[in-house]
């Protein structure tokens, strides 16, 4: 079956609902029943009959104070996702590697939705946490990962994201004008990896180069961040051999590993 033939079919509103309760518990952390039916203005029964079901399945957990939880199970299925598309393992080694030998934490990005999300890192043991936990987002236009995702995008891609995306101002130093942020993809581009220059934080600075497959498209983004008054501007160029080999064996990696086995095989 096409991927197009999908839709001759009807959107399912009962999945559409749980979609909707499993994305709002996870915004919130936890909820109550009520205050789900209230927000998504579903019926009380409805909400305890998804919740139930969603409980049996392992999706959600009620603790005994009332409040819906998502569980394990969730986790268990997202990480199954990175692995299945080979982004962990070829890379893990050398975000290791690249913290231990600078001393500053690696973060490992992918294009999600519009956003940059982070999908592992490595982190000095000594190290003030100041970087992103794994799954979570960031905008694009302000981080070194995103700039970075966004300028090595196919150029209708990238056009319209420039188009579409919201600049919101973080600190003084976020760009916020799209001309200027087309010309800082097409530097980016040219140099071969990006800097945040405390663009989302005052208090970090990163810089960041891409892995690209062997025909030259974007697979993922890994940076190195900092606190910005450990890590310089003059520090930044001194950073640049070890990422980007790092991002080179990772590429390298990624190419040697063996396609997955389709089920059944």
């Amino acid at each position: 079956m096409g991927e197009n033939d999908t839709a001759s079919y009807p959107v399912a509103s009962t999945v559409v609902t749980a979609a909707s309760i499993l994305e709002t518990i996870a915004a919130r952390d936890k909820v109550l029943a009520q205050d789900l039916a209230k927000e998504l203005d579903l019926n009380r029964s409805t909400v305890h009959r998804m919740l139930h079901t969603l409980q049996i399945l392992g999706y959600v957990a009620k603790h005994p104070d009332g409040y819906y939880r998502l569980t394990f199970h969730l986790f268990e299925i997202g990480n199954s996702v990175l692995h299945s598309y080979n982004l962990i393992d070829p890379a893990r080694r050398s975000l290791l590697q690249l913290s231990h030998d600078t001393g500053y934490t690696v973060n490992h990005a992918v294009l999600f939705e519009d956003e940059t999300l982070y999908i592992d890192k490595a982190t000095p043991p000594s190290y003030l946490q100041l970087d992103r936990s794994i799954g979570e987002t960031e905008p694009l236009h302000c981080t070194s990962l995103g700039k970075t995702l966004l300028a090595y995008q196919p150029e209708d891609e990238r056009r319209r994201l420039l188009e579409t995306i919201e600049l919101v101002p973080l600190t003084e130093h976020t760009i916020t004008d799209r001309t200027r942020l087309a010309e800082e993809l097409e530097r980016v581009r040219s140099q071969g990896y990006a800097v945040d220059d405390q663009e989302l934080a005052l208090e970090l600075r990163c810089v960041a180069a891409p892995v690209l497959a062997e025909d030259g498209t974007l697979i993922s983004a890994v940076s190195i961040s900092a606190p910005a008054d450990k890590l310089l501007r003059e520090t930044v160029p001194t950073l640049l051999p070890a990422l980007i080999e790092a991002v080179s064996t990772i590429s390298r990696n990624m190419a040697d590993v063996p396609p997955r086995p389709e089920p059944g095989c």
